[in-house]
């Protein structure tokens, strides 16, 4: 961990300063772009994220399904539940690890708190998973559950990389007259490609899991799922979309994240849309913080999520 991921701040819990110290930064970029050690590093990432099922405290099954021709992976808790309401997750990894079942801790807090139904969905990773792959995996599962959500609400939750295709996804249904979700929940978003975001600079090794390496991270990985496109297309970078008709928009980030920049951006892009859109900025905390639900600042977080997701 860097010196400045070091230190904290007196209104830091005492459990989140331990986490952090404990956290390994993710594998560097050129181990994924490197196929001969790809494989380790999608191995280090995805262990560390099936750890922090082990501090679920709650009942939850979890139940492989076909969907669009996409293995799937269908989330139940135990208590009570609502009949009318429905998760879509779409879970982050950068693109090149994470699974509907590794990135779990994310989307079950939701479930054990509003009662939803839940069904997270797969896309095929890079190399294999380029532009635009993974959107049209989504396009089509999000479609095929349609005619069984007519009675239901809809949510969509992502996180960091997953909230670059889900709200992709969202730009192209609004202009194919798609039904909407009725929200959307968008954490520690990764949206931008061409990495114009301040905090990719200011912020940079402040987070014990991300290095920015001003930006220069963030473009090549954009440029490793699409290359040779432009990288300010709204389908690859939905920041600089059109975000009009959308529905309402939750966004989280933690005040150490280098995706900061984004976060706020995206939530101001929509507000001058006129879509609604609420920005949650966690004092002291990291990427991806709500999949630690031992943490009092992922409790509170999860319960922030729950209270915009019940009024869909």
């Amino acid at each position: 961990m860097s010196l400045a991921a070091r230190r904290f701040g007196p209104a830091l819990s005492n459990n989140a300063r331990q986490r952090m110290a404990e956290l390994r930064a993710y594998p560097t970029l050129e181990t994924w772009l490197n196929p001969v050690t790809r494989g380790l590093a999608r191995r280090l990432a995805n262990m560390e994220w099936q750890k922090t099922l082990d501090e679920i405290d709650f009942e939850y099954r979890m139940t492989d399904v076909e969907i669009a021709g996409r293995s799937c992976v269908r989330y139940e808790t135990a208590g009570d539940n609502s009949d009318d309401l429905f998760i879509f997750y779409v879970h982050g990894g950068g693109l090149v690890c994470g699974s509907p079942r590794l990135n779990a801790s994310m989307v079950l807090p939701a479930l054990r708190l509003t009662g939803a139904e839940s069904v997270g969905v797969s896309y095929t990773l890079l190399p294999e998973g380029r532009f635009p792959k993974p959107l049209d995996e989504i396009d089509s599962v999000y479609k095929a559950l349609l005619p069984t959500l007519d009675n239901k609400r809809i949510v969509i939750l992502s996180d960091s990389m997953g909230c670059m295709l889900a709200l992709a996804n969202l730009l192209r249904w609004r202009d194919e007259g798609v039904r909407l979700p009725d929200r959307v929940v968008l954490v520690s978003p990764a949206l931008d490609g061409a990495a114009a975001s301040d905090t990719y600079r200011t912020l940079d090794r402040h987070d014990p899991l991300i290095r920015s390496h001003n930006g220069r991270n963030a473009q090549k990985l954009f440029e490793f799922y699409a290359p040779g496109e432009d990288l300010k297309n709204p389908l690859i970078s939905p920041i600089y979309g059109y975000f009009p008709g959308l529905p309402p928009m939750l966004v989280h980030v933690g005040s150490r994240e280098v995706l900061l920049g984004d976060a706020a951006r995206v939530a101001e892009h929509a507000r001058r849309a006129n879509v609604e859109s609420t920005l949650r900025v966690f004092d002291g905390m990291f990427h991806l913080f709500h999949m630690h639900w031992s943490l009092s600042e992922a409790k509170a977080a999860h319960d922030d999520i729950a209270d915009f997701i019940r009024k869909a």
